[in-house]
């Protein structure tokens, strides 16, 4: 063979060989990482590029975004049941910040299943709620919530505290989730990458990144209980002692925010701190020796219901802010796009099936709409004018953060209302079908308004 035949050969399978090497490397990351096909050629090429290892490549919606590296860290999303869209909560969670694992905590572990095998590599973690905390179950908790059975103004709250409790309650009872966890609600899509962390403090712990929820009101109902259980009054992300909130506080922006937006970084050893500090302020209150978390915070919450109600974002947020200030840090410019194209128990907002106009103007059906997500379309989404932007005003656009005001950080896409609230679901797609046998079989977890009559968490 002549020589410059030969090294033309030669060339050709050293490219052969380099394609079956990014083909192998893509395998690990296949089962969260489907792009549609209908994905621009920038999305599917930085899907690549992920695939194949390679750092720092631009984020998924964004050439102005580059990802984060948090693969020294967890997250934990507490959840009822899976949705079609809980993949995508997934893959661009993976994709923005690179996490170290994803646990999620469900309603029954015959959810699992279909949760792991989003990753091949052990990346999704699953757990039964009713197996985390000792003791701790829906039903035992229900058997002591009559106040939140009798006194609440919907449905019974019962499973919505536990939920909370979870996120806590992780801290103490999951011996090897990182120090620092990342709480993140399920039905948040993160559709850019933005830092959690914001340099050092000065006793060289990490300054955890606060986001700030842009309320324009002087709600109490959380600084109540807060009050109750913390024995100390309540801080905005502001330092603006809630309950001392005034009419005249709603016109500076930033200053009635709350820490109520869907995620948080939490430190476990501050999260420890804060539920025996509880502990000891309700020991005294109900004069008896401490059950521990969450019982006596359980107990309070009924007492309390329906005056006041426990957060576990405000609560965290308001203690490092109170006991830990050199650690905390708020970004304001964060954004966010809760349920564009959709709307939740009413019409407007998307393409209706059926498009008629009621009494009054208003559409007289919930719009249908496609409620499986694709990267292209969260990230076309995340592209869609904010509410969270209009309210944050000067706030956001004054931020010095990573954040900017090109596009949201986070779609919000509350399938579960979507698909199972009301008299009919706005859904006009099926979920996969592994995931639709668990929920015939276990049930989708979602509590009507009925449920406080029929005393039963449907």
């Amino acid at each position: 063979m002549p020589a410059r035949t030969c090294s033309h050969f030669k060339l050709f399978l050293g490219v052969m060989c380099a394609f079956a090497s990014l083909a192998s490397a893509a395998s690990g990351f296949k089962s969260i990482f489907q792009t549609s096909k209908a994905a621009t050629p920038d999305i599917q090429r930085a899907a690549d590029l992920h695939r194949t290892g390679k750092t720092n490549v631009r984020g998924l919606c964004s050439h102005n975004d580059v990802q984060q590296d948090y693969s020294w860290m967890d997250v934990v999303i507490v959840m009822v049941a899976p949705v079609c869209t809980t993949k995508e909560v997934v893959s661009t969670l993976r994709y923005n910040f690179q996490f170290r694992r994803v646990f999620f905590i469900v309603k029954d572990e015959r959810f699992c299943p279909y949760l792991r095998e989003m990753a091949e590599d052990g990346y999704v973690v699953c757990l039964d709620e009713n197996k985390v905390l000792p003791g701790v179950t829906h039903k035992s908790l229900y058997a002591e919530s009559d106040g939140l059975i009798r006194n609440s103004q919907q449905s019974n709250r019962v499973g919505w505290y536990l939920q909370q409790y979870l996120k806590l309650g992780v801290a103490l009872h999951i011996d090897d989730l990182s120090e620092y966890y990342l709480v993140w609600d399920a039905d948040n899509l993160s559709s850019r990458p933005f830092d959690l962390f914001h340099g050092v403090a000065e006793n060289g712990r990490r300054r955890a990144s606060f986001c700030a929820n842009p309320v324009t009101h002087k709600s109490t109902s959380y600084a109540k209980f807060y009050q109750q259980m913390m024995g100390e009054p309540l801080l905005r992300p502001s330092g603006l002692v809630s309950l001392e909130a005034t009419i005249a506080d709603s016109r500076v922006p930033g200053r009635l925010h709350n820490f109520v937006c869907g995620y948080m970084v939490m430190y476990r050893p501050h999260v420890k701190e804060m539920l025996s500090h509880a502990s000891d302020v309700l020991r005294e209150r109900y004069r008896h020796e401490t059950r521990g978390f969450p019982w006596d915070l359980h107990a309070l919450a009924n007492e309390l219901v329906p005056n006041a109600w426990f957060s576990e974002y405000d609560t965290y947020g308001s203690f490092v802010r109170t006991h830990y200030p050199d650690e905390f840090h708020v970004d304001y410019g964060l954004l966010y796009n809760r349920n564009a194209e959709a709307a939740v128990g009413g019409g407007g907002g998307g393409k209706s099936s059926k498009g008629g106009k009621g009494k009054g103007g208003a559409d007289d059906a919930p719009a249908k709409f496609s409620c499986c997500l694709t990267h292209k379309r969260i990230c076309a989404l995340s592209r869609a004018p904010s509410a969270t932007e209009q309210l944050a005003g000067k706030s956001a656009s004054s931020s010095k953060s990573s954040s900017s005001t090109d596009g949201v950080h986070i779609v919000i896409w509350e399938e579960h209302k979507m698909r199972y609230r009301g008299t009919s679901s706005q859904c006009t797609d099926l979920m996969p079908a592994a995931l639709e046998s668990a929920i015939k079989e276990v049930g989708h977890g979602v509590t009507l308004a009925s449920a406080k009559k029929q005393h039963v968490r449907t």
